[in-house]
């Protein structure tokens, strides 16, 4: 169905259909390179921190540059903007491929390779968010998010399956030439949509002007920066059970590689179903208690996966993490879209990415270093408890934010 209320409404849009299918192949890419580098890296130095700090140099670029990129997102066209971007990561990518596959890769390496392919992503994730409003009616904006989210946790479903095999069957560098070779489809993608600019993206000032008005404006406005501080806080406390896989797998479950795939996967299965379940259900329902409801099991499911010993569980209580991440950060995402005018919407959204990614280096940082301390199950445990706390006592002292568009 795709027009009235069905699932899949917003591929009505030819361009917004285009763009989902480049990003998504280029998504399974990414989440193949994913599983690959964390086992990589965690074969060459046996270390948690360095773990952490491999994901520290990809996300700290983001935490930088990312509100810049929200500026530069409201004043050219966004679509430009992304082929420099998507187009300097498949390089990135297909250097990493081929120092592995000559066997000279060495950790300084990866971790200058990671940070510029967090640069690129700073200037890409505001360009790329914003612009799904303008690729769909503001009537399918929601379902969009929804789709978009579908796509990328999908990816997240094949891609670590398919890095499982992947690694056996090819190697690591096979891995990353599959990613490098993955970014031609929404290159090809974005060469195929085009939408007019409107005058509102044209400069009007410097980007440091414009870059202060855009935070002014988050500052004056509390449900926004609100619902920016929840993304922030689960990204320093929560997502870095990501980057603290490859442990889980190998020294606690003692599962493998094959099973750090399919562990991965599992939380991608979750996401997806959170994600479909946001674009059937998410514009019927209140959007205050999906947000809370969505954060609460977040914590809870992510506590419950610390503290497994049991491989089945493992997997059960990293579905219910996907899906529930996936629905209260996708009903942030829309609800700051809607709240934001148009010609603000590149710098709030570049502050959402700057939370979601920006802030993942030091969420691996702290990961990476506690688990050090107290081991992996530990680190993870801490942070999920902070989650619930915080999320928990948001809702109770800010009545504001129970009402959400």
């Amino acid at each position: 169905m795709t027009g009235g209320r069905g699932l899949f409404r917003a591929f009505r849009h030819r361009n917004f259909r285009v763009i989902w299918w480049g990003a998504f192949l280029s998504s399974i890419g990414t989440w193949m390179q994913t599983v690959a580098l964390g086992w990589l890296v965690l074969q060459m130095t046996n270390s948690p921190f360095l773990l952490g700090l491999v994901g520290f140099a990809n996300y700290f670029p983001v935490l930088l540059f990312s509100a810049v990129g929200g500026v530069v997102a409201d004043w050219v066209d966004r679509r430009k903007l992304m082929l420099v971007t998507q187009t300097a990561q498949m390089l990135l990518t297909g250097l990493l491929g081929g120092l592995t596959y000559l066997g000279i890769v060495r950790i300084s390496e990866i971790l200058a390779i990671s940070f510029l392919s967090g640069l690129a992503t700073a200037w890409n994730a505001p360009a790329y968010q914003a612009m799904i409003s303008d690729l769909v009616e503001p009537e399918d904006l929601m379902n969009a998010i929804g789709l978009n989210s579908t796509q990328f946790n999908l990816a997240r479903v094949i891609g670590p399956a398919l890095a499982g095999m992947a690694l056996g069957a090819i190697g690591v560098a096979g891995c990353f030439f599959l990613n490098a070779a993955s970014f031609l489809a929404l290159i090809l993608a974005l060469t195929l949509v085009r939408f007019p600019a409107p005058a509102s993206r044209k400069p009007r000032g410097t980007i440091w002007g414009d870059l202060l008005e855009g935070l002014l404006y988050i500052r004056q406005r509390p449900r926004i920066l609100t619902l920016l501080s929840l993304v922030a806080l689960s990204s320093v406390f929560g997502m870095p059970y990501i980057i603290l896989m490859p442990i889980f797998a190998r020294d606690i479950l003692q599962v493998g590689a094959a099973g750090l795939g399919y562990l991965m996967t599992a939380s991608g299965v979750g996401a997806l179903a959170g994600a479909l379940f946001v674009a059937w259900f998410g514009e019927r329902v209140n959007k205050a208690r999906l947000l809370l409801v969505g954060l609460l099991i977040f914590s809870g499911s992510l506590l419950a996966f610390a503290l497994s010993r049991d491989y089945d569980y493992s997997l059960f209580f990293l579905f219910c993490t996907g899906a529930s991440m996936v629905t209260f950060l996708a009903t942030i995402n829309s609800s700051l879209q809607i709240l934001a005018p148009e010609h603000m919407r590149g710098r709030v959204m570049s502050m959402y990415a700057w939370a979601f990614l920006g802030l993942t280096p030091v969420g691996s940082l702290q990961a990476g270093s506690l688990a050090d301390a107290l081991g992996a199950s530990g680190a993870l445990a801490i942070g999920a408890a902070l989650c619930f706390l915080a999320g928990a006592g948001t809702f109770a002292f800010m009545p504001r934010l129970r009402k959400l568009p």
